[in-house]
């Protein structure tokens, strides 16, 4: 039987309660077809010898050289995190459903600017100097100023020509010589909300609306979740970036998308499933799992809208 090693969190060093289920969703799910399936604390990961090798939730060590897939949910720690993707890179990135490069790389605003300038998106700058950034604000127009690999809607400010906090906000962002972002704003927000679309391996899983509660879009900042569907321009900007992104070995990721534009790109662990079964009623878990295994097989799919395409039961082989 094929198998499947996820990297999660250990209960034991949680900081707090989880903010989506894809732990317990997506490895129940591909249980489910036959898979078998493995969770491993993601900080327990050493090398013995020429060997990666990490303890799985159950309390044993395991050689992960063996697995047809691998799965890593999470960032994990700030501290180990360089030298946790320098252990897994060790392992063969084909069978990565997002490879270490991708969670280096891919993750944030930056990936999305300077890695997919063919997709439609608001214009945006990054610097770490406030009188670059503030220069650009005062000479007109309605940004969004945020940190470029945030998360939660922490951070995040709107600002215009005229605003006499611009420069504090902005001097706030770059502390310490950190990047901050300015990001066109999005008027469509406003009154329409953005969309977030889950992408795995080349198919468009579904969407669901996010109508924001001020200028951040974020459920965790107090914007609401509703049922939705995609147009036609934005299900064809969705396959150019959805290509793009299993080039980049992203093969699961949230994304963004307002007033036919890509925001951001989520790509660490999207909260997307459980968000889109409360408000549908739909666990498109399976379709995810069936996706993943397609493209494992050697055939991805066609990025398509989840209402455009029958559910297929997972099975088959691995590459």
């Amino acid at each position: 039987m094929p198998s499947i090693a996820f990297l999660v969190a250990h209960a034991d060093v949680s900081t707090g309660p989880a903010s989506n289920d894809n732990e317990v969703r997506l490895p129940r799910a591909f249980a489910s077809v036959g898979w078998v399936v493995r969770c491993f604390d993601r900080e327990s990961l050493a090398a013995r010898g020429h060997q990666v090798r990490a303890e799985s939730l159950a309390g044993d060590a395991v050689d992960l050289a063996g697995f047809d897939l691998y799965f890593q949910l999470g960032f994990g720690a700030q501290a180990t995190f360089l030298d946790r993707m320098q252990l897994l890179k060790g392992l063969d990135q084909r069978r990565f459903v997002n490879t270490t490069d991708a969670l280096i790389y891919q993750h944030g605003k930056i990936s999305l600017l300077l890695g997919c300038p063919d997709v439609p998106q608001p214009e945006s700058h990054l610097a770490n100097d406030p009188d670059t950034l503030t220069g650009i604000v005062r000479r007109g127009g309605d940004w969004v100023a945020k940190p470029p690999a945030s998360s939660f809607g922490r951070d995040v400010f709107r600002l215009h020509r005229g605003d006499t906090n611009t420069r504090a906000v902005l001097e706030h962002l770059t502390r310490d010589r950190r990047y901050a972002l300015l990001q066109e704003y999005i008027p469509a927000v406003a009154h329409d909300g953005e969309k977030r679309v889950l992408i795995a391996a080349g198919t468009i899983v579904g969407a669901y609306r996010k109508r924001p509660a001020d200028h951040r879009g974020n459920l965790d900042a107090g914007a609401s979740a509703h049922p939705t569907t995609l147009d036609a321009a934005e299900r064809a900007t969705l396959r150019r970036l959805s290509a793009r992104l299993g080039e980049l070995g992203v093969r699961f990721a949230a994304v963004d998308v307002a007033g036919g534009k890509v925001l951001e790109i989520n790509v660490a662990n999207p909260g997307w499933l459980k968000t889109y079964e409360a408000v549908t009623g739909k666990d498109l878990a399976p379709m995810v799992v069936a996706a993943l295994i397609r493209w494992a097989a050697g055939s991805e799919g066609s990025a398509v809208d989840a209402d455009d395409r029958p559910r297929r039961e997972a099975a088959g082989p691995t590459r």
